[in-house]
């Protein structure tokens, strides 16, 4: 993916040149002037490249450290997160539910290993309504780094290394919702509900 840079500020004139004596001097001025921008562009872009390469997690480790610990699995936390709060959605479940029984919590971590990666290209997507869900699992020894969910908009899940999608996989939603002993545990009770509607 291109990346563009926004300067900070305006950048300096780099030559300002009017009416030569010596055009061959303006010349080798104009040379220098456009190699050292050339170079410039060039550490830059080098530069945002390995910063954008150490930022960005590695696929396998992410997903090969929940695989690892899958039989050592005891205990999920799940936490919503409401981005619009003064949308009033409603839920039938508290913000934070923690699952201690050790096959609900593996069941639910091989859901998520088991989803397709987010396909590429343009599609349409229902609307983003902000709720977003953290899981984090442990083991005896051991918290996991959290997983992110977005119930709304596009369905992706974040923290497996390659970014994931739940839209085609709605059976993710009712084994989570099972792991919480949710009374209705499909897709609706993580979307929540819009007063009125």
């Amino acid at each position: 993916m291109a990346h563009r840079r926004k300067w900070a500020r305006r950048p300096p004139d780099l030559v300002a040149v009017s009416e030569p004596e010596n055009p061959v001097g303006a010349s080798h001025a104009w040379t220098a002037a456009l190699l050292a921008v050339a170079l410039c562009l060039t550490a830059c872009g080098s530069a945002a490249s390995a910063t954008q390469r150490e930022s960005s997690p590695s696929p396998a480790p992410a997903a090969t450290a929940l695989n690892r610990a899958l039989g050592q699995l005891d205990r999920l936390v799940v936490l919503r997160k409401d981005a619009f709060p003064q949308n009033h959605i409603r839920f039938s479940f508290p913000a934070k539910v923690t699952v201690n029984d050790p096959a609900k919590v593996r069941a639910v971590a091989q859901a998520l290993l088991a989803l397709p990666t987010m396909p590429s290209g343009t599609f349409g997507v229902p609307i983003d309504l902000g709720i977003t869900y953290r899981l984090i699992f442990a083991t005896a020894d051991e918290q996991l780094p959290a997983i992110s969910i977005d119930a709304t908009g596009a369905q992706t899940v974040r923290g497996l290394g390659s970014v994931r999608w739940l839209a085609r996989s709605p059976g993710f939603w009712t084994t989570l919702g099972e792991a919480m002993g949710l009374a209705h545990p499909g897709y609706d009770a993580f979307r929540g509900h819009m007063p009125n509607a």
